[in-house]
């Protein structure tokens, strides 16, 4: 097996054979060529991993030097350039250099094969080392990619860019983040933007919602425990913090952790260090983004948030501002929902939705890009052809139903003949309100509206209710 390629453009023919024989002895492919015509037509052929070039070429259209600012010019490849030559001006020394040459041999007595094997040896190493690095990076982009299609943060607004630059600040510098804002306005897209922008993007990243931790297994998700440290623990658990050392950890509703839990936190903040249940202390380095609906007195009430842990972040809160302050941003979401839904349910659509901005914008979407989300499944699940008249139809019916409930309380439910379905949709709209009442925190719902908290698991699954989308 070849250690590498070699190309060699030499005038001296027995120089050339020479140095070739050598190189052949120590499992190198060669090629000699010897003129400037002749190398650029093997070139590409060949494509070498080290070129050993001449300076004076007698008998050839460029030079060495030409020959070499063409590569470093024109030439879309890494080679690497070896220059071996008699005797040559300072002034050429230099010009050698600026043109990327990797190394400068001279021929005479004091030529030494050792040494250009060494020169070509380490050439080569750079050279797939570069590559390599080169192959690492379009994956690491081709990666951002597809992350960003699976969570576009989609947006034009003033409002919208703002929070964009605001969290690529913070990534870049790898702050942790506070992500505040109305539940439905995007705080997973965002913690995702966040991840994407970082230069941890790679490494773990796990999103953890606070609400669906009971008080027992907090610590032991967050920092991990060892075996017999807890009740059920059979075997070592690896938590979060540790899992994601090095990542990024996604803490969402946060506010629904214990103060205990809180205080550990900050530490793990503060010392990059954890205690694992039952177990010793570990470093950790885990970049944190915590995340909210939760309104801003709650952060500033001692008795639910630390302030230590508050005064901490503070500097790093970042609102997301409801739909409705984002004025057209609303067609641009709605677009891409329609696109998304067109190719899961089959649906060709005929849309000019700039006609559509004064009826999309008289709504105020209380439930943000999660209703407006909704919205579009639900038009496009039941219509078969789409257009502006028939969202202008949807639209209204919308307005007119929340019009008139506020006016006179009438149940949107009466109107269904079917007693199954006015009672399931009933039911869904219910655990959606007093999930959204509690801050989707399951257990709080669950004691509130007097069910057992497994039950509610199970409704929450029966109507598809997904408790983090879009926030």
């Amino acid at each position: 097996m070849y250690k590498g390629k070699v190309l060699i453009l030499e005038d001296d023919f027995v120089l050339a054979d020479q140095l070739a024989l050598v190189l052949e002895n120590y499992s190198y492919q060669v090629l000699i060529t010897t003129n400037s015509e002749m190398f650029f037509e093997e070139l590409r052929i060949f494509n070498p991993d080290v070129i050993l070039l001449d300076v004076f070429l007698v008998g050839s259209k460029l030079n060495g030097i030409q020959v070499l600012k063409h590569l470093k010019e024109e030439m879309d490849l890494n080679y690497k350039v070896i220059v071996v030559s008699g005797e040559v001006s300072t002034s050429q020394v230099r010009e050698i250099r600026r043109l990327g040459a990797y190394h400068f041999i001279e021929k005479g007595s004091s030529f030494n094969t050792n040494q250009l094997l060494l020169h070509i040896d380490n050439a080569i190493t750079l050279k797939r080392q570069e590559e390599e690095h080169i192959g690492l990076q379009i994956e690491v982009i081709n990666l951002k990619k597809q992350f960003a299609r699976s969570f576009p943060f989609i947006g034009e607004s003033p409002e919208i860019q703002k929070v964009r630059e605001q969290i690529h600040k913070l990534a870049e510098v790898d702050e942790d983040l506070f992500l505040t804002g109305e539940t439905g306005t995007g705080k997973e897209v965002a913690a995702n933007y966040y991840y994407i922008s970082s230069k941890r993007f790679g490494k773990p990243f796990h999103t953890l919602n606070c609400s669906a931790l009971t008080e027992n297994s907090i610590e032991s998700e967050l920092f991990g425990h060892m075996k017999g440290s807890v009740s059920g623990a059979t075997k070592n658990k690896v938590g979060f913090f540790e899992e994601c050392s090095n990542g990024v950890l996604f803490l969402d509703e946060v506010t629904n952790l214990s103060m205990v839990a809180q205080s550990k936190i900050l530490r793990a903040i503060e010392n990059k260090e954890i205690q694992v249940v039952g177990g010793p202390m570990k470093k950790v380095n885990t970049s944190l983004i915590f995340a909210t609906n939760a309104d801003k007195s709650v952060l500033s009430d001692p008795n639910r948030f630390r302030q230590d842990l508050f005064y901490r972040i503070e500097g790093n809160i970042i609102e997301l501002p409801p739909l409705r302050d984002r004025g057209e941003d609303v067609l641009l979401l709605m677009s891409f929902f329609l696109t998304s839904y067109s190719h899961r349910f089959n649906i060709n659509e005929k849309l000019d939705l700039t006609t559509l901005k004064d009826h999309l914008l008289s709504y105020n979407w209380p439930g943000n890009i999660r209703e407006l989300r909704n919205f579009c499944k639900f038009i496009m699940i039941n219509e078969k052809n789409i257009s502006n008249a028939i969202i202008i139809k949807h639209m209204e019916h919308k307005l007119k139903n929340k019009t008139e409930h506020i006016a006179d309380g009438e149940s949107p439910y009466i109107s269904i003949p079917n007693l199954r379905q006015s009672v399931a949709l009933y039911e869904n709209d219910y655990l959606i309100h007093h999930l959204q009442a509690n801050n989707w925190r399951v257990a709080k719902t669950a004691e509130s509206i007097g069910i057992e908290r497994t039950t509610l698991y199970k409704k929450i699954k029966q109507y598809g209710i997904n408790i983090h989308d879009e926030d």
